[in-house]
């Protein structure tokens, strides 16, 4: 190896992370699902992802020693900003599977490299996690649709970010933190339901900041609270107006209130109080709205402080840009918000100056009568 490269980097990418987001299937594993996804318009988003974080280390080459897989799974995207791969691993060109994962993810703990970036999901993080245990830390660039691990950086650029300090500080043995793998069950997810399996805890570099925090499920939620977000929703509606709603429970309640049967977990359009669709995706949710006023109710991701880019993707950058910012509705109770980490929310749109456009303070109803602001950054 290259005296200069001292630092050794796996690189990997799981090219159909995420492409059940948009298409509203909440989730990406499985055959049938893949299937599905193309065969509803789903594109490929995660090696643009993954392009967008290496592209911090287009200019640092010569630090380190990459190890990447072939053709989607890595090779290309390197290619593409100009990072030639010290070292390329075999893939299934044609259709690369988990077993490609799996694989890759074994040879590059033979191979002793310093840090596996990852492009993908809980799902990814898993299989690497199988393979490699703890004996390697890893860093995923998001591209799934649920993560609720703590393994990943909190955007594509964040992640950027934090291999190119490790690369140009040349430390092997840099500071590292735990962080959970954990993955869900999507067979459940589909029909409304939440099962979350505690995978394991992985090493990852240390930065509170950049790297976001587990999803926490229900531990935050407040009763009483929601009950009364609910019916102060109740009130705010407007008769005329179309109403795009968000994931959660606190949502789920206010539909039942106004009799409504809505998914908890997918995104539902109501005119007034009367339900247009459930469960809709995003090519779904932009036709439907595509000449109305509208209004967003969202909540947020537990202990992750996520608004936008996480579990909500049907709620595209288009619809979010087309809904003024007085129209966005954020409800989470008080408990939620003082949970968060540096009581922040946080958006990754898919777009910068979106995500610059919805920076600065927002109302969060978090009960009845009261509320709080609280300030949003982009991931």
């Amino acid at each position: 190896m290259d005296k200069n490269k001292q630092f050794k980097l796996g690189f990997l990418i799981n090219p159909i992370a995420g492409i059940g987001g948009k298409t509203g299937l909440k989730g990406s594993d499985g055959l049938k699902t893949i299937r599905k996804a193309f065969s509803m318009g789903a594109e490929k988003e995660s090696e643009s992802r993954a392009e967008e974080a290496l592209l911090q280390l287009k200019f640092l080459k010569d630090k380190f020693f990459l190890v990447t897989c072939a053709g989607t799974m890595g090779h290309d995207t390197c290619k593409r900003i100009g990072i030639i791969a010290d070292k390329t691993i075999d893939v299934n060109l044609k259709n690369t599977t988990r077993k490609d994962t799996l694989n890759a993810s074994k040879i590059m703990k033979e191979d002793k490299v310093d840090l596996i970036l990852f492009c993908g999901g809980d799902g990814t993080a898993s299989d690497i996690f199988f393979v490699i245990n703890s004996e390697i830390p890893i860093l995923g660039i998001p591209a799934g649709v649920k993560m609720h691990s703590s393994v990943f950086g909190n955007s594509p650029n964040a992640v950027g970010s934090i291999v190119s300090r490790l690369i140009n500080s040349q430390l092997k043995n840099f500071e590292t933190s735990s962080g959970l793998i954990m993955d869900l069950d999507e067979d459940l997810r589909r029909i409304d339901k939440i099962k979350t399996k505690l995978i394991g805890y992985a090493y990852i570099p240390n930065d509170n900041f950049l790297i976001q925090n587990p999803k926490i499920n229900n531990q935050f939620n407040d009763e009483n609270a929601i009950t009364g977000i609910a019916e102060y929703l109740e009130k705010q509606i407007i008769e005329d107006a179309t109403y795009v709603v968000g994931p959660g429970l606190t949502t789920y309640k206010f539909m039942e209130k106004l009799g409504i049967s809505g998914t908890m977990l997918g995104v539902d359009v109501l005119k007034g109080k009367n339900l247009v669709k459930k469960d809709v995706n995003s090519r779904q949710l932009e036709s439907i709205t595509k000449e109305e006023k509208l209004f967003i109710i969202s909540g947020i991701i537990g202990g992750q402080g996520f608004l936008f880019g996480r579990g909500n993707q049907q709620i595209t950058a288009d619809i979010i840009r087309r809904t003024e910012k007085k129209n966005i509705i954020v409800i989470a109770s008080a408990k939620k918000i003082f949970s968060l980490p540096y009581q922040r929310l946080l958006v990754e749109t898919g777009d910068k100056k979106l995500d610059l456009d919805l920076s600065g303070y927002i109302k969060v109803q978090t009960d009845k009568n009261l509320s709080h602001m609280v300030k949003i950054e982009p991931a």
